[in-house]
């Protein structure tokens, strides 16, 4: 048994194949909201700043398509949903266990999900990588467009709280930045069937531009 497993480990590095951490073998891994997705606004954009005068802690995506459907990244639970007088129709949504590849640590995420048209969850629901949440859209006191405004938190106690708002709303209430990640640091593009994932930047400066390198699940 020991020459075979030596063999074994013997061939996977002669392959050059990476063997999964036990954090990551342990976790799950979220992809993207929007399957073929535009990244329109990027994670604290200098130009977006200057622009609208506030810091931005998240991504804004687009469809690539006509389809505007918003999808859950993994396994999760609903935490809230409503209509927020600042941000809109919200969805808030707890995954336990996210694999965080920029640091190869694990933790339970939240994500806080903006502007959507529709929504078609409730609180409490279970939900996966397969569930519809909404529709995105252009609700919302600030939004300029139809898209979807999503943020990423490792705060899963104080998950209401999100560092875009100055003043707290009847969903969403002020919080700080410094459990906020970038989207860049946690989301997969997963492009086998039936997700079929794609994402890329719009390339008018308000994006970095390796913004759209995720890794592919």
């Amino acid at each position: 048994m020991k020459k075979i497993l030596s063999l074994v480990t013997l061939f996977v590095f002669s392959m050059g194949i990476a063997l999964p951490t036990f954090a990551e073998a342990a976790s799950q891994k979220l992809i993207q909201p929007i399957n073929n997705a535009r990244i329109t606004a990027g994670y604290l954009n200098t130009k977006y700043q200057q622009k609208f005068g506030f810091k931005h802690y998240g991504w804004d995506l687009v469809s690539a398509t006509s389809n505007r459907t918003v999808w859950a990244s993994g396994k999760g639970k609903v935490l809230a949903t409503g209509y927020d007088g600042v941000l809109g129709n919200t969805i808030i949504v707890k995954y336990p266990q996210a694999y965080i590849h920029s640091t190869k640590a694990t933790k339970d995420i939240v994500i806080r999900y903006n502007h959507l048209a529709s929504i078609k969850v409730a609180k409490g629901q279970s939900v996966t990588k397969d569930t519809s949440l909404g529709i995105y859209g252009n609700t919302g006191k600030y939004s300029t467009g139809a898209h979807l405004h999503f943020e990423i938190d490792t705060d899963a106690v104080n998950y209401q709280y999100s560092p875009t708002l100055g003043s707290s709303s009847n969903i969403i209430k002020a919080g700080t930045a410094s459990t906020v990640l970038s989207p860049k640091s946690v989301l997969y593009t997963k492009n086998s069937a039936p997700d079929n994932q794609q994402i890329w930047i719009l390339g008018d400066g308000y994006q970095s531009s390796t913004e759209d390198n995720l890794p592919i699940f």
